[in-house]
């Protein structure tokens, strides 16, 4: 695999390092709920359970704050 800040093919410049100070501990405990709820999500779908796989689509839909836009 090529680096890709040596790959000529790449337009794109690397990502800045995340300084940790940079971090929201709120945000980064939202980011694990709804880590969890897609790994329930998930289960529900490998397990045929597709009534619990859209309540727990429902349930992460409503804790996005892109929902309430």
């Amino acid at each position: 695999m090529t680096d890709p800040s040596t790959d000529p093919t790449t337009s794109d410049a690397p990502p800045a390092p995340v300084d940790a100070a940079d971090i929201d501990d709120a945000e980064l405990d939202a980011l694990e709920a709804d880590l969890a709820t897609i790994e329930v999500a998930m289960e529900r779908v490998d397990s045929g359970d597709l009534e619990g796989y859209e309540s727990a689509a429902t349930r992460l839909d409503e804790a996005s704050p892109e929902a309430s836009d």
